[in-house]
């Protein structure tokens, strides 16, 4: 098989699940039943929300009182009931969608129920640090986890643990007798608990807990480690005034959604199938190695292989390059499979259509990458410490085109061998 057919099918594999997914016939299967009669005032936060709202109005009609939606990207024809915040780093845009969204939670409704509609990206898009935290110090927060190399669960847990809305903070300032969470799950190894900090889950993050944190992340005994320990006490008295509220949470997708329906279409497409799960998970150098040794087992298979897996690399940052996670995994895969007499393709693409990168989805790599690298004056090894994989990428023409999806699902790995 040629490497454009090889291209062919992987293209198929990525697109197949966002092809099948229908977000309004979905909500009405798995949550539908859920929701009491009477009024709902949506609230839809995250990478998804505009998508999840719309859905939601399809199912509910005239049954919603009130919508607050918080995005990351604006359109020209937003109303006043559409904020944007920043993301992956909350900004004063975050800090006004947070007041707003507890603004809008204290506000006087006739509405029975409030439908939390809540998918990945909303702990940066709308944040309310608690005091004597401020939206400026969430930056230090952030530059000092990601250079300890936290995964989204150790960060979020963190958030949480400072915060006046995350990790069931939001829960006290609802005023409607019934809550309904609705989860879009983003958090390969987590779960829908910790989406968007664990927005409508009640979650108590111990003294121990926080300060193993802030160990991890090297400021335990800095100004910003004492400013976080304040904040915890501040939400810790928060904390001690129960819910008024009802709560239910329901899982509307989740990462194995998009691996089922891409393990479906491989095998539809003749290919002998190897999943590696839904909970792909670990640093892009101890994942590298994984898919390697198993690359290596049925590479000799008889027949066409696909090795298919979703979740979240993580990125240990060493340079000051310009990348994401599926494009530095997509590197560190292009050695391995130059070492292969059979034509092989590895593709990795997150499910909201941006690895960090705008306009980028993530990175296709096959067996002839390595050499086209060295023969375009690319250097491997120095991409790979300066973690510069986008502009990598680009030389060699292996960037996946993206764009914003209305999911997110984390991201999906494939890799075939004809």
């Amino acid at each position: 098989m040629s490497e454009s057919s090889l291209d062919s099918d992987a293209q198929s594999l990525l697109q197949h699940w966002s092809r099948t997914l229908e977000m309004e016939p979905l909500l009405r299967s798995r949550v539908g039943g859920v929701v009491p009669a009477g009024g709902i005032d949506l609230v839809a936060m995250g990478k998804a929300s505009r998508e999840m709202a719309h859905a939601a109005r399809g199912v509910w009609g005239e049954r919603v009182r009130r919508q607050l939606i918080v995005s990351e990207i604006a359109l020209e024809d937003d109303g006043p009931a559409t904020l944007v915040g920043e993301h992956p780093i909350p900004g004063a845009r975050s800090e006004r969608a947070g007041q707003s969204l507890i603004d809008f939670l204290r506000a006087p409704s006739d509405a029975v129920t409030t439908v939390f509609l809540v998918s990945g990206g909303a702990s940066s898009l709308c944040v309310a640090p608690a005091a004597p935290l401020t939206v400026d110090r969430l930056r230090d927060v952030w530059d000092a986890t990601t250079a300890a190399g936290f995964d989204i669960t150790r960060l979020n847990t963190l958030r949480a643990a400072t915060s006046l809305i995350s990790g069931g903070g939001v829960l006290r300032h609802v005023r409607t007798p019934e809550t309904v969470g609705v989860v879009l799950v983003d958090n390969a190894i987590s779960g829908a608990p910790w989406v968007a900090s664990g927005l409508t889950y009640d979650h108590v993050v111990t003294r121990e807990n926080l300060e193993s944190l802030l160990d991890s992340a090297g400021v335990e005994a800095t100004p910003l480690g004492t400013t976080l320990r304040e904040a915890a006490s501040t939400r810790e008295e928060w904390m001690k005034e129960p819910p008024r509220t009802r709560v239910r949470n329901v899982v509307l997708a989740e990462p194995a959604t998009v691996l089922d329906l891409t393990v479906a279409a491989a095998r539809d497409l003749g290919y002998y199938v190897v999943s590696l799960g839904s909970q792909i998970d670990g640093s892009v150098e101890d994942v590298a190695r994984r898919w390697t040794e198993l690359l290596d087992e049925f590479v000799d298979h008889e027949g066409p292989v696909c090795v298919v897996g979703v979740g979240e690399v993580l990125v240990q940052l060493r340079g000051s390059g310009l990348g994401g996670r599926c494009q530095e995994f997509a590197w560190a895969m292009m050695p391995v499979l130059a070492e292969y007499e059979r034509r092989a393709i590895f593709v990795a693409s997150s499910t909201d259509g941006r690895d960090f990168v705008e306009g980028v989805a993530g990175a296709r790599v096959t067996t002839d990458s390595l050499a086209r690298a060295a023969s375009s004056g690319v250097d491997w090894a120095r991409v790979a410490d300066e973690n510069d994989t986008y502009h990598g990428h680009q030389r060699l023409g292996q960037l996946i085109a993206g764009g914003h999806t209305g999911w997110n699902l984390c991201d999906l790995y494939v890799a075939l061998v004809r």
